[in-house]
């Protein structure tokens, strides 16, 4: 019998990566002479959990997942247990599951001190306003990313007083920070220097839209984690920079350092914690200027599929 995979996409249709994801792991899949088979989450918990049940009556080999709403991670990590299936699952970690993620805080790290040297270069750090855009849902994640750009800001910009740095949550998504952003700046009528930080790529856009539509854009930089709007033809031109995660070649990681080794009979040390994970991708913090010279999500796909067994996104466009 065929070894099947069962791949778990996020579902979010406004973020291309987590299409992507199944795209990635259904042509490596299908490399090995593996059956696949894909769901989507669609963002939703319920939803979630039923596609649990549907890869435990398969009997798919192993489960890989994204899944925008974890909270619901142990009911399924209850669930796949059960079924003696293991699960690899990114970005956010659920104990029993392998992981796969950035080293979060270091990410978060490199963005602040990349946004930190544009507000010294402009303004001499003298900053009015530090936007944190939150998602408080991806708990520790959410504190190592965000709390980590903070920390590197203040690196750059040691003299920026703690009573100027304000949360909002923009669950990462661009509509709940474009209304949290909106209400946040209007309370702050006299701020103009303006950063904004925050969990990934949406979670920093929703702000700068809400910048843009009250007219307060003039003086507003923003750098995101992630990568997801950081390309293509219609970058928000106050978004000056991101940090890649390269989000869509996840899977690479997860079939070489995990699946693979289930694949061939062998049983994987349980790797569920974001310090030690089953697999670290590489973060690579890009300007604006240095993301428009790089392929966008389709390119870097079809490049990575293209590239010899092994190869990831970091080797091919980062290095």
């Amino acid at each position: 019998m065929a070894f099947t995979l069962g791949m778990a996409v996020g579902g979010d249709p406004s973020i291309g990566w987590m299409a992507a994801q199944g795209d990635v792991a259904r042509a490596l899949a299908r490399q090995r002479g593996w059956e696949y088979i894909e769901l989507s989450n669609n963002h939703d918990p319920i939803v979630a959990i039923k596609n649990a049940d549907i890869f435990i009556q398969r009997h798919v080999d192993v489960v890989i997942q994204f899944n925008g709403t974890s909270q619901v991670n142990p009911v399924l990590a209850t669930k796949y247990a059960a079924a003696n299936i293991p699960v690899v699952t990114f970005e956010l970690p659920q104990k029993g599951f392998y992981f796969v993620g950035i080293d979060n805080l270091a990410a978060g790290i490199s963005g602040g001190k990349a946004i930190g040297k544009i507000a010294r270069e402009r303004w001499n750090c003298e900053v009015d306003l530090v936007i944190s855009s939150e998602a408080s849902a991806a708990h520790t994640i959410n504190e190592l990313r965000t709390g980590g750009m903070r920390t590197g800001l203040k690196e750059i910009c040691p003299a920026i007083a703690g009573s100027d740095y304000v949360s909002i949550e923009g669950n990462g998504e661009v509509a709940v920070s474009l209304q949290a952003g909106r209400d946040l700046l209007a309370a702050h009528p006299e701020a103009r220097k303006i950063l904004v930080i925050g969990i990934n790529d949406g979670g920093v856009l929703g702000v700068l839209q809400a910048a843009e539509q009250l007219g307060r854009a003039g003086e507003i930089i923003g750098w995101g984690q992630d990568g997801s709007f950081i390309t293509g033809e219609n970058v928000n031109p106050h978004l000056s920079g991101s940090v890649f995660y390269f989000l869509e070649g996840y899977p690479v990681y997860a079939l070489r350092d995990v699946v693979d080794k289930i694949a061939a009979g062998k049983k994987p040390i349980m790797m569920d914690d974001p310090a030690e994970p089953a697999a670290k991708p590489e973060a690579c913090p890009v300007t604006a200027a240095q993301a428009a010279r790089m392929p966008d999500l389709e390119g870097r796909v079809k490049a990575l599929l293209a590239a010899p067994e092994g190869s990831t996104e970091y080797d091919l466009f980062c290095k």
